[in-house]
């Protein structure tokens, strides 16, 4: 028995919770919200964050960092990207020094431009050895739904990586291990900013073969970003490239992807997300993707037409227009190049 604890209490949180719990693991978790503990023992279920999955009586749930971390053997970092620098600094005293680390944020942090194992490295610095990065495809509702599901797994040493598969593996969950901790961190994040651009695009009622070329340039974009920032390319052909960017662009369960149904029925993007208790992340990712591609150079045209609508008021419509009525390109461009 390994002692799991889940550093938040949102819907996936509470799935890998549950899921850890079903293979034999003592689970804590600990959530952020005042009086969330009490709802879930009184309800027998998260009823804020995934409503109608039971919550087992022996699985805790608390507002303590401290009770949550301790003895832990495995810590879950399952909380928006945005809040990973300040509950990592908060759990920090209390993280056994042993312990493995998993993080599964799908986000850049917007200042700074950070990917997780940047903030890991700043507030966990003597945990970064034992860190791993959790992304692919895998909703939290299948995943409480006990229905099958493949995620990537990444750290820098591919046998930590195998040493947290070991613990989270199961028939319905299968975890692979990477060495790609840049691939699999951006193919999580920016997947969910191209999910944001299919989203409006089905909103628009551009059809089905619109949807598929804004998946698939999509992915040519994260691939020209993360080859320039020294992924390995066939990391986006997998479970954190291609696997999550179908589910995200065209499950109907994504966020992101509502987001941009929304965005494409007239409403802004502050009022959306104003709106909503879960994060979207694309929304605030599509900040940093937007700020990297100036940094690096990268040209990621959909990437921009989502910053410029969500964040600078943009015409859904115009960004649209302007995205079917630039240069002609040849397929690669850009890819190899980033690669040199």
């Amino acid at each position: 028995m390994t002692n799991v604890a889940v550093l938040g209490a949102g819907a996936f949180g509470t799935a890998l919770a549950i899921h850890s719990h079903s293979l034999g693991h003592r689970v804590r978790v600990w959530a952020f919200d005042d009086g969330l503990p009490e709802d879930v023992a009184e309800k027998g279920e998260n009823a804020v964050y995934l409503p109608g999955f039971p919550v087992p009586s022996d699985m805790a749930f608390t507002n303590e960092l401290g009770e949550a971390l301790d003895d832990a053997d495995l810590v879950l970092l399952a909380v928006p990207s945005g809040y990973m620098r300040s509950v990592t600094s908060q759990a920090a005293p209390h993280v056994p020094p042993e312990a493995l680390i998993t993080t599964t944020a799908k986000g850049i942090e917007q200042d700074s431009l950070a990917m997780m194992s940047e903030v890991l490295a700043d507030t966990l610095p003597d945990h970064v050895s034992h860190a791993t990065y959790l992304s692919g495809p895998s909703f939290a509702k299948d995943l409480a739904s006990r229905l099958p599901a493949d995620v990537s797994l990444a750290a820098n040493d591919i046998e930590t990586a195998r040493r947290v598969q070991e613990i989270l593996h199961s028939p319905l969950l299968r975890v692979y291990a990477s060495d790609d901790v840049i691939g699999v961190q951006l193919g999580g994040a920016l997947k969910n900013v191209i999910a944001v651009a299919c989203g409006a695009a089905f909103g628009l009622g551009m059809g089905a073969s619109a949807l598929a070329a804004v998946m698939t340039r999509g992915l040519a974009e994260l691939a020209r970003l993360g080859v320039a920032l020294g992924a390995n390319p066939l990391t986006f052909l997998g479970l954190a490239g291609v696997g999550d960017l179908t589910l995200t662009c065209h499950g109907e369960l994504s966020r992101n992807r509502q987001l941009g149904v929304q965005l494409a029925s007239g409403k802004t993007a502050q009022e959306i997300v104003s709106s909503q208790k879960a994060v979207a992340e694309g929304y605030r990712t599509a900040a940093a993707v937007h700020a990297l591609a100036n940094q690096t150079g990268v040209e990621m045209p959909i990437s921009e037409a989502v910053y410029l609508v969500c964040h600078e008021g943009a015409s859904i419509r115009d960004e649209a227009t302007r995205l079917m009525t630039r240069p002609r390109k040849d397929e690669l461009a850009g890819i190899f190049e980033a690669r040199g």
